[in-house]
């Protein structure tokens, strides 16, 4: 019994190492240990584009001010604006750095598929080929895995739809 509840916690200790799972993708909350982040988060959504058409390809950035390294990610784009929100990720992301990104969300979310420390993640966005109404960037960064520490609801400006 000792074996299975110790091979459950390490389990869990690494748990989602190669990215987040498509289970991640509605409510954005990883599948770690509780955690007790508190304060602001610390890292930004930062993107190419205040509006978008059908089609449109916008360029993006997850990063830390303080420089501060992430394990894990998960972006999403779509119309929550509020972490209590459940996301439905719009669009696709393209372009895909094959070092450390992978699809979820059928395409429409974007997740780390290495554990390796990071800085700074940069991607790209095509919209989707009807209008989805104003949209928000919106990933979920786990700093470390053991103990958990995440941070939820990084959101970007909203984007409007022209």
């Amino acid at each position: 019994m000792r074996l299975l509840v110790f091979a459950c916690l390490c389990y869990l200790a690494i748990a989602f190492p190669n990215g987040a799972p498509d289970i991640a993708c509605k409510e954005m909350i990883p599948g770690h240990l509780p955690t007790e982040t508190s304060g602001e988060n610390p890292f930004k959504l930062k993107i190419s584009a205040t509006s978008y058409k059908p089609g449109d390809e916008i360029s993006g950035e997850l990063y830390s001010a303080d420089n501060m390294t992430f394990k894990g990610f998960l972006i999403e784009v779509g119309s929550a604006q509020e972490v209590s929100q459940k996301e439905e990720g719009v669009g696709e992301f393209i372009s895909l750095d094959a070092t450390l990104q992978k699809h979820v969300c059928g395409k429409a979310g974007l997740t780390h598929i290495s554990n390796k420390d990071k800085q700074l993640i940069k991607f790209t966005w095509k919209a989707p080929s009807t209008s989805a109404g104003d949209l928000s960037f919106r990933a979920t960064v786990v700093q470390q895995f053991f103990p958990s520490k995440y941070w939820l609801g990084a959101f970007s400006e909203r984007i409007k739809a022209a």
